[in-house]
């Protein structure tokens, strides 16, 4: 299986893509449980978090630090990019 390598490219992929995938999930989903939205700020910043569980199992359960350090690497530029855009907000 493709998600059973250690491979830093992979673990970037993984770490690009799923906050992605995540953040128009939710963007879909929050509004139609709740019937309102959150802030786009507040759901970016979650949608960085949803990295952790991806990180772990692959730390932790797999033993892939390879992996592991390209999705580390990947939540790290998101979030110096997500202070960057949201500095001046208050």
């Amino acid at each position: 299986m493709i998600f059973k390598q250690d491979s830093p490219i992979l673990g970037l992929c993984i770490g690009v893509f799923a906050p992605v995938i995540f953040y128009f999930g939710q963007n879909l989903v929050i509004p139609i449980i709740l019937g309102k939205s959150f802030s786009s700020a507040s759901m970016e910043l979650f949608a960085l978090v949803f990295n952790l569980p991806f990180f772990r199992y692959y730390i932790i359960n797999l033993k892939y630090e390879k992996t592991a350090k390209g999705i580390l690497f990947a939540t790290f530029i998101y979030a110096l990019i997500w202070v960057y855009i949201n500095k001046g907000m208050n």
